[in-house]
């Protein structure tokens, strides 16, 4: 009688099992996996298969029991414990991982996150997605990749730690599963920049981007633009808190540019004073932003009241509707 009580607890925790499935964290390099079992007294023999060469070293464990000794005969695993029932097994899984990006498309942006396994498929009753830094020793040296939302990110890691996006529950099947996880309308300025060294050239091309506030965490990922149903081009996003404003820059503009006059307006055998005349107009149906941001050789005086001026130069930013045209004139010194 005993026997068919426990044979039919086992059963119906076995059934509850199914429907509870796994647990799966993912992160950009691996993910951690917890799977329910029903443990006999004492020891049990996990069947692992070919799961278990993707496991990182050390890493699997039972949780809800206290392990005495674990010991891997190929691709099966003893485990000897005190206790005995339900428990959850533990593991770092290097054949699944995940990482987020982005589209923007007529104002729409996506949160889309990126998930590839190897092996087998797994079923996630509950599913979430960390886009950021959680370092897993070996890993990307054993694969060759790099962390990819993190090495492309500017500074190549995160300030802000991990971002955490909770994921529809399901079935994962081996590849690559791509997810729409968050959308958002957002207002992007449009934007057009010059950001270098000072230069006489004639015409000074110009950088596409766009600004607009993060309507939810955005983790650093790759932005696809798409605008009057054409496609713009891709950026990388960085790393954003909700709220906080976001710029990605696509390129060389196609359209915009500077036209620059420098003439010379007094010398002497130590300096030289030039007036710089730098002239532009809006030629798109829609406002933009204009950023002009120059750095000149040391020593230098620069008169120019409606900019900002910072030890190396100066910045700038003008709105500019439609069609607008405008005309900015500064006085530089420079040593001779």
């Amino acid at each position: 009688m005993r026997k068919v009580q426990a044979g039919l607890l086992a059963l119906l925790w076995s059934l509850g099992a199914l429907a509870w499935a796994q647990e799966v964290v993912v992160y950009p390099g691996f993910a951690e996996v917890k799977e329910p079992v029903l443990l006999p007294p004492s020891a049990w023999v996990y069947l692992a298969g070919e799961k278990l060469s993707r496991m990182a070293p050390g890493s699997l464990r039972l949780l809800g029991v206290e392990e005495k000794e674990r010991i891997y005969q190929g691709t099966a695993v003893l485990f000897r414990y005190q206790g005995e029932g339900p428990a959850i097994l533990r593991y770092l899984y290097t054949g699944l991982s995940g990482e987020v990006f982005y589209t923007l498309e007529e104002g729409r942006l996506t949160l889309w996150a990126r998930l590839r396994l190897e092996g087998g498929p797994l079923e996630a009753r509950k599913l979430t997605l960390l886009a950021g830094e959680a370092p897993l020793l070996g890993v990307a040296e054993a694969k060759g990749i790099p962390m990819r939302a993190l090495a492309e990110a500017p500074s190549g890691e995160s300030p802000f730690g991990l971002f955490r996006y909770p994921l529809p529950p399901g079935r994962l099947e081996p590849g690559t599963t791509e997810i729409p996880v968050l959308k958002a309308q957002v207002s992007p300025t449009r934007l057009l920049r010059y950001q270098g060294p000072f230069r006489t050239d004639r015409f000074l091309a110009l950088e596409r981007g766009y600004r607009f506030k993060a309507p939810f965490p955005l983790a650093p990922g790759s932005l696809e633009v798409v605008e009057e149903g054409f496609f713009l081009g891709q950026a990388l996003l960085p790393a954003t808190p909700e709220g906080e404003v976001a710029e990605v820059w696509l390129g060389r503009d196609l359209e915009g540019r500077l036209e620059r006059t420098v003439s010379l307006l007094q010398q002497s055998e130590k300096e030289a004073t030039y007036r710089v005349e730098t002239r532009f107009k809006n030629p798109y149906p829609y406002p933009i932003a204009l950023l002009l941001s120059e750095t000149f050789p040391q020593p230098f005086r620069l008169d120019f009241p409606e900019a900002t001026h910072l030890p190396q130069g100066y910045r700038l930013e003008v709105p500019l509707k439609p069609g607008e045209s405008l005309t900015l004139v500064y006085r530089l010194t420079l040593p001779r």
